[in-house]
Order: C-alpha cells, then sequence, then structure tokens
C-alpha cells in the first residue's frame, strides 16, 4: 500500500488538495482508512457534498494534529502498511478504549 498512498498525493495535489492535506489523507489510507473522492457534475455537486457529509468523516486538522502529536511529520512512501492488529489498534486508540 505504501507506493499505492504515495501515487495518492500526486492525485490529490493535482485535483487542487493542498499539498500537507494530501500527505495526511496518504497516511490515514496507510493506517487502513478509506479515502473516498468524487467527480460530478456541477449540477449534482451540491447532492454529491450532502451524501459525503452524512457518512462519517474525519476533520483533516484534527487528523493532523493527532499524527503530529504522535511525531508524524508526513507521508512517508517507504514506512511500512499497517497490519490488520495495528489498523485495530489505531482504531481502539480513537475510540478511546
Amino acid at each position: 500500500m505504501g507506493g499505492a498512498a504515495g501515487g495518492i498525493i500526486g492525485s490529490l495535489t493535482d485535483a487542487g488538495v493542498p499539498e500537507q492535506d494530501a500527505h495526511v489523507y496518504a497516511e490515514g489510507v496507510r493506517r487502513g482508512g478509506t479515502l473516498v473522492t468524487a467527480r460530478v457534475e456541477d449540477d449534482l455537486a451540491s447532492e454529491a457534498r450532502e451524501i459525503l457529509r452524512s457518512s462519517a468523516s474525519v476533520d483533516i486538522a484534527d487528523r493532523r494534529s493527532e499524527y503530529k502529536a504522535d511525531g508524524w511529520t508526513a507521508f512517508d512512501p517507504a514506512a511500512g502498511d499497517y497490519s490488520a492488529d495495528d489498523v485495530e489498534r489505531e482504531a481502539a486508540r480513537r475510540r478511546g478504549a
């Protein structure tokens, strides 16, 4: 996943996402998260936004702060992928378990 997640940064920045945010999104994918994007016609943009807002989402600034509090500085494509156990530990930590 590391290499694939690294490709996400270029794709997101090409689409206009600020690079610092793209790094957070890529790190989230590396840690087992899911990134959903949508390209829709202008007349469907409001509906698409509403659909995405009604789903569980992450506040990018909060997530960046969490990662930085743990010593993270930027996405590293050479970093190992999270195992299923790592993903579960990360999720449990966020739930406060």
